[in-house]
Formats: structure tokens, C-alpha cells, sequence
């Protein structure tokens, strides 16, 4: 095991081209991690860590440097968010060694895997729906985009690399393990490392650490991220309908094995969520991807092509009315969660509590679908004397008349006694009938057991109200 190389209230100084950084003592706090590369802390500045290397070589030290002085634009730079935790400044000890970088601390989020994973998804983010699964690839391929624009790749794209908040706003680790081109002497500092499943065909076998890679290879990855968040899934798994037993992983992804490939041995299986129940745009990206794009990685969509196609697909998302966790494309037609959990028993996005704004809203949405109708009938009639022409005749003034004045008529008590038990009656049997309407809309279990109750209520004093008085 390689000796720790930060204490605690140890003193470094920070090395870079901004002035915020240049100079600024920082002290070590608390360590947070250890990997086999090196070590990351906490350190006095809130907000932001240290990562120290073990052995922290010339050629990776220079590196740092180029990253320092060539960051990319962060696309959300706007709403406070880092993007990525990219290396602020060089490390130094109090002998002027080079030891690490300070980079943005990643708060408040997880995991992708705890996102794209519908069992840990239901633990640690409940309610995240595929609205927020569509927003957050949206996300990464913007922060792709913004990564290549400035020369660099990203090599090991994985799971265990971005983390994601609450609102859906992804965040890039472990940059410095990225493919850098120093801008001024061309020399390219590469990524040696990449992950099972992830790693483009014409790379699989390969030393990775003599290659330059480019930002075609890193298309394939972004693909097969999107795919595990809008489908739960790696692309390249299916039901084996081949001789034999179903190659391994590896061996399906380089023969371009998947179920919706054009000469694939690979068909859905039956938890398989249908490439149709995405925007057509986004089909059509896969398709690319896997089949057009699958040795040639000049064919596969760029990340700007991608988030073109995430937009539209998040604009055709459309809410479920009757599982508030539901969202599906109006270009497929009708829920298919919902159908889903109908045939399969499974539901991948379960109704979710609502908040007390959500269930006002949803009241008022009840009863504004109990007034429309006598709304429009209102409009309906008003409309149809207009054109009759009889509104003008009843705002015409009544001539002044001059009658009889009517002799004096008493009414027998008992006729009265029925006309007040007859308008209790209609007004009572009306107020049930709009009560349990509203009650019957209603989707979470406050609203329900009140308008239940109201609804008893009113029953039980039903008698009462129609018994003629003695």
C-alpha cells in the first residue's frame, strides 16, 4: 500500500495562471478518499479539494498545467453549478515540490448508477422521473460538448465518473484522467485507461496508453451513457438467438450485437424497454450509433446532434394523468409505463406522494372540470339567442304597464312544507353528486379521505333534510 502523503493542517500553496488561486496558502482537513493514485481531502476552502498523487511525475504535473490554463466554458456556469471538477490550481509543499491540483468539491449528488437504476433510483432519488432521466443526458451532452470544443477527450467515460443532483444537473469527475493536447507544443498527454462496456469496437484489445483518441471514440461512450439512463440498460444485451451459449459482453459489442441492429443474433428481451418509446429523433441517433456508427466513428451523432435530439424528446414528454410519476412521448402514442406495469406487474416509476401545492392544484383542476360544462353551456345558450336575436329583446326596456293588483292568495301550509322539502331535497342530492365527483378525481390519500368523509356527511343527513316538518 503506497504511504500517505498529506497530514492533516498541512499547509500547501496554490500554483496557477488566476488570480483567485495564484499564491493562496490552503490547508489540508480531513482526508475524504484514497485511490491508487493518490489521495483526496478536504481542505480550508469551503468548496473545494485537494487531490495529491503518489507519485506525481513531470509529464503529469505538466499536464495540470495545461489544464489550468485552458479550462472549458462550464454550460452552467450561469446557475452556480460546476460542471466538472476541473483542476484550479497546481499543489506545491512548502519546498516548492508539485504534489496535486485543487478542484471544485461535487456536493448533493450520487452517483449515475444510483440514477439509471431503477431499484436504487426508487431508494435515493424517489420521484426522479424519465423527464429528469431525459434532462440529466441532455445535460451530459452538452457538458461533452462543451469538453470537446476545447480540444479534449474524454477517455474513460463511465458510470462512476459523473455524479448527478436532484435537479438533474450531472457533474464530470476525474478529469485528470482525460485526454490532453497541450495547445502550444502539440504534445498530447493520453488516457491509458478504459471501462468494460464503454470502450468503443475499434478499441477493444488495444493498448490504450499508445493511442491518441478522438472525439469519435468518446461519441460511442456518450451513446451507451443515454442509453443506460433512458432504458436502464447496456445496448448490447438481449435474448441470444445464435448456436451455443450468448458470447460475453465484450465479444457482443464488438461483433455490434444489439436488438435493434440490421444483422444482429441479439432480440429484446421481455424487461426490454422498445426503442420506440423514445422520440423518433432519438431513435434515430441509436440507430446510428450502433449500426452505421459502429466501426466507423465518424458516423455516430456528436454531442451537439444528441442534445439537438434530447431537446425535442423533452419537449414531447407528456405528463400521465393517472400516475403522477409517469411521463411518455406523444410520438409513441400513450403511457407505456402504464401499460408496462399492466402486463409485466413492474413499474420502473411509482406514484410518487404529492406535495400540498401539487394536491391544490389538483383540486382545483377537479372542480374546474366540474364547471367547464355548465361553462360552455352558458356560452352555448348566450351564443344562440345572439344569433336569434332575442338578447336585444331582453335588454330592451318593458313598457310601463299598469295591472290589477292581484287579490290575496293563501297558500295551504302544507304545500309549503313540500316546496321547502323538495328544494332541500334537489340542493342535497346535487351537492352529493358534485362531491363524489370531485372525491373520485382525486389521486393521493388526504384529499380522498376528506372528500370521503364530506361525502358520509352529507348522506347521513340526507333524512333529515327531506323529512316534511309537522
Amino acid at each position: 500500500m503506497a504511504k500517505a502523503i498529506g497530514t492533516a493542517g498541512q499547509v500547501l500553496s496554490c500554483v496557477g495562471n488566476l488570480a483567485q488561486f495564484d499564491s493562496r496558502p490552503v490547508a489540508l482537513t480531513t482526508r475524504l478518499a484514497t485511490s491508487g493514485e493518490g489521495e483526496v481531502w478536504h481542505t480550508s476552502w469551503p468548496g473545494y479539494l485537494a487531490k495529491l498523487y503518489f507519485n506525481p511525475t513531470g509529464d503529469r504535473i505538466r499536464k495540470l498545467e495545461v489544464m489550468v490554463a485552458n479550462p472549458p466554458a462550464d454550460p452552467n456556469a450561469a446557475i452556480n453549478h460546476a460542471s466538472f471538477a476541473w483542476p484550479k490550481a497546481i499543489l506545491q509543499d512548502a519546498s516548492g515540490r508539485s504534489l496535486g491540483f485543487l478542484m471544485p468539491e461535487i456536493a448533493h449528488s450520487v452517483g449515475l448508477f444510483d440514477v439509471y437504476n431503477p431499484q436504487r433510483r426508487r431508494t435515493v432519488l424517489p420521484g426522479f422521473n424519465w423527464l429528469y432521466l431525459h434532462v440529466t443526458a441532455m445535460n451530459i451532452a452538452s457538458i461533452t460538448q462543451a469538453i470537446h470544443s476545447k480540444g479534449y477527450v474524454l477517455g474513460d467515460i463511465k458510470p462512476q465518473n459523473i455524479l448527478v443532483n436532484n435537479q438533474a444537473l450531472p457533474s464530470v469527475i476525474d478529469t485528470d484522467s482525460f485526454q490532453v493536447r497541450d495547445p502550444m507544443s502539440g504534445q498530447v498527454f493520453r488516457c491509458p485507461v478504459g471501462s468494460e462496456g464503454f470502450t468503443p469496437p475499434e478499441l477493444l484489445g488495444r493498448d490504450l496508453a499508445q493511442i491518441d483518441q478522438t472525439a469519435g471514440h468518446d461519441r460511442f461512450r456518450l451513446a451507451v451513457i443515454i442509453h443506460l439512463l433512458l432504458f436502464g440498460d447496456q445496448p448490447y444485451k438481449g435474448v441470444w438467438t445464435g448456436w451455443g451459449d450468448s458470447p460475453d459482453p465484450n465479444q457482443l459489442l464488438s461483433q455490434g450485437h444489439w436488438p435493434y441492429g440490421t444483422t444482429t443474433l441479439i432480440q429484446p428481451g421481455p424487461l426490454t424497454i422498445p426503442l420506440e418509446t423514445v422520440h423518433p429523433e432519438v431513435q434515430q441517433c441509436f440507430l446510428r450509433c450502433f449500426n452505421e456508427g459502429h466501426r466507423d466513428a465518424s458516423l455516430r451523432p456528436t454531442p451537439a446532434e444528441w442534445l439537438r435530439a434530447l431537446k425535442l424528446a423533452v419537449a414531447d414528454l407528456k405528463a400521465c394523468h393517472r400516475v403522477n410519476c409517469h411521463y411518455y412521448s406523444q410520438s409513441y402514442g400513450r403511457c407505456y409505463w402504464c401499460d408496462r406495469k399492466k402486463a409485466l406487474g413492474v413499474d420502473i416509476f411509482p406514484k410518487a406522494a404529492l406535495s400540498h401545492q401539487q394536491r391544490q392544484a389538483r383540486n382545483q383542476d377537479a372542480v374546474a372540470a366540474l364547471v367547464k360544462p355548465l361553462r360552455q353551456a352558458v356560452d352555448t345558450a348566450s351564443s344562440y339567442l345572439e344569433e336569434k336575436g332575442a338578447m336585444a329583446w331582453l335588454r330592451s326596456p318593458l313598457p310601463q304597464l299598469t295591472l290589477p293588483k292581484p287579490p290575496s292568495l293563501t297558500l295551504p301550509e302544507q304545500w309549503l312544507k313540500y316546496a321547502v322539502t323538495t328544494g332541500l331535497t334537489s340542493t342535497a342530492l346535487l351537492s352529493v353528486l358534485l362531491i363524489g365527483k370531485v372525491v373520485m378525481a382525486q389521486k393521493d390519500t388526504e384529499s380522498l379521505l376528506f372528500g370521503t368523509l364530506l361525502f358520509i356527511g352529507l348522506i347521513a343527513l340526507w333524512p333529515r333534510l327531506v323529512k316534511p316538518s309537522d
